[in-house]
């Protein structure tokens, strides 16, 4: 019971720092050649804001792994890496063909909060996706909270060299 209330703390910490996003970036606006109104925010703010959100799923994990009837010991990890990769790629192609043809943008430009949604979802999906690969290689020493440690550092890497590279 203790670590499923933390799991909601956690939850509840993307979810306020996602307003407090939101609620900060109201004063930062710019206006762009089209006339709209563009969100400021600097390479190393988005940055931050991404490791944050991660290390708040992180936490999720790590105490899903401290229970004592977690998820993780569950036998869909072995297939796990599949399902989080079929789910990721259909995501992808769902959010990219609903912005373009569909109306997600619209939706997205009236409640702006749909944008942090987003955000954590596939933040999260890329977390599980890492991570389920870590799981499955690490499967019979039952290291589950080793796996998410290495599933934290793997995926913020990930974000630390495409922060560079773009």
């Amino acid at each position: 019971m203790k670590w499923s209330l933390y799991q909601i703390i956690m939850i509840l910490l993307i979810v306020v720092s996602m307003w407090l996003l939101e609620y900060t970036s109201e004063g930062s606006t710019v206006q762009s050649t089209s006339g709209e109104w563009t969100t400021v925010i600097s390479s190393y703010s988005t940055f931050f804001i991404v490791a944050l959100v991660v290390t708040f799923i992180y936490f999720i994990f790590l105490f899903e792994a401290k229970k004592d009837k977690s998820l993780l010991n569950h036998p869909i990890w072995t297939n796990m890496p599949k399902i989080s990769a079929i789910v990721g790629i259909l995501s992808v192609i769902l959010f990219i063909v609903g912005g373009t043809i569909g109306p997600i943008m619209i939706w997205v430009e009236q409640w702006r909060s749909l944008f942090y949604m987003f955000l954590v979802y596939f933040l999260f999906i890329i977390f599980l996706f890492i991570f389920s690969f870590e799981h499955k290689r690490q499967r019979a020493s039952q290291l589950s909270q080793r796996s998410i440690h290495i599933s934290f550092i793997w995926t913020l890497l990930l974000f630390f060299v495409l922060y560079f590279l773009f």
